[in-house]
């Protein structure tokens, strides 16, 4: 955020010229009011000086980013109000994908910070359509829009086929594509847990969210987000969390696993990303890995939903990954877990996190411990070991 406000900082100090459409006044809360108000008073006395207007648009986001244009104009008209926007809208197009408005003429600050700002009601109404539309073409046999009747009342993990705005939909929910490698993949884990040292050759399993016919329980969900959106300076997956929050993907007692339909071009993130309560895995990335690197990635994902690997690990690496071959390895992820047990699998180490006593997987250990309490609402319970919160202890949820 800081090298994203350096930006606009200079693109505002070089400014000369700027645009104008529609002369609109801003109405919303503003998260970075006083870089837009430094901004504002550094040009004010320079437009004075050149004897000259100002016309400030800025344009904003929920997610707290912005951008704008500063436009000394000879007079205040049409014109100079359309060469103002039309400059805002560049950077807007760039940083926040949102509109701009007008924050300032001159002395007088006209933005209403008070108010949401409201999109043009032609644009709105347009963009209502469309996704009724598309609502309408997703609508398909044996597709879920809602989390189905649960079977039980236990942990669980939850499978959404995600698709951004304008995806094509390959029907991986409808035509058994997730199924297969969920199932496989969580066969992996059952094959490389048994392997353990410690396991006495009983694998485990995560618990998986079925439908009372027996089937996984897949939501289809199309957000009203474009890819240039999730694409730009704003983290992907924080964009993603917050839409499916607010869906009311926020059953505590669930991990909510997203397959998408897209890549992300974000380099921390191109295979797929998990922290506790939620992981993303980006399912034209890891299928160009093969087999069986693509199982690999998606599993170490999911470990990430249980807050692994544990900071009082011993090789836990302080970002949530353990040094050395593991299968939580940073950059190279092998097919065998915590093979050393000491860091986040059967590792004895007394207070600290142990995956394979998590309240999500299967068979259930009997003093088992639940990641979204811990993690979430930050209770502890017999977890006490000095180091339990690490930097990279990620939650993805809204604790309740």
């Amino acid at each position: 955020m800081k090298k994203l406000l350096g930006i606009l900082v200079l693109t505002f100090l070089f400014s000369g010229n700027a645009n104008a459409d529609v002369n609109e006044i801003g109405s919303n809360h503003i998260a970075a009011i006083n870089n837009v108000n430094g901004i504002y008073y550094e040009h004010l006395p320079k437009a004075k000086k050149q004897k000259k207007h100002l016309i400030f648009y800025v344009s904003t986001n929920e997610s707290g980013n912005w951008a704008g244009w500063a436009f000394y104009a000879k007079k205040i008209n049409e014109k100079s109000h359309k060469k103002a926007y039309k400059k805002c809208m560049k950077f807007a197009d760039k940083y926040t994908q949102e509109d701009c408005f007008i924050y300032a003429i001159d002395d007088k600050i006209v933005w209403n910070l008070e108010g949401p700002a409201k999109p043009k009601e032609s644009e709105s109404a347009e963009a209502k359509a469309e996704q009724e539309k598309q609502a309408q073409i997703d609508k398909k046999p044996g597709r879920f829009f809602e989390d189905q009747p649960d079977v039980n009342d236990d942990h669980q993990i939850h499978f959404i086929y995600l698709l951004s705005s304008k995806d094509k939909d390959k029907e991986l929910d409808i035509n058994g594509s997730i199924e297969k490698i969920v199932h496989r993949v969580n066969g992996k884990f059952l094959k490389m847990s048994a392997k353990n040292k410690k396991s006495n050759g009983i694998g485990q399993q995560f618990k998986l969210d079925m439908t009372k016919e027996g089937k996984l329980d897949v939501t289809f969900v199309r957000m009203n987000v474009s890819k240039k959106k999730l694409d730009g300076p704003e983290y992907p997956t924080d964009i993603i969390y917050n839409y499916l929050r607010e869906k009311g993907f926020n059953n505590p007692k669930k991990v909510y696993a997203l397959l998408a339909g897209f890549k992300s071009k974000h380099g921390n993130s191109d295979g797929g990303e998990g922290g506790v309560a939620m992981t993303v895995i980006y399912i034209p990335a890891v299928k160009s890995y093969g087999q069986p690197d693509m199982d690999l990635v998606i599993l170490h994902e999911w470990f990430h939903t249980q807050g692994a690997s544990y900071a009082c690990g011993k090789r836990d690496d302080g970002h949530g990954h353990v040094k050395g071959s593991d299968l939580l390895a940073a950059n190279t992820v092998k097919s065998s877990i915590d093979s050393k047990n000491d860091t986040y699998y059967r590792h004895d180490i007394e207070g600290c996190p142990d995956l394979a006593k998590s309240v999500f997987v299967t068979p259930t250990a009997e003093d088992p411990w639940d990641p979204y309490d811990v993690f979430c609402r930050q209770n502890r319970g017999n977890l006490t070991h000095k180091d339990l919160y690490g930097d990279f202890r990620g939650c993805k949820a809204n604790a309740k």
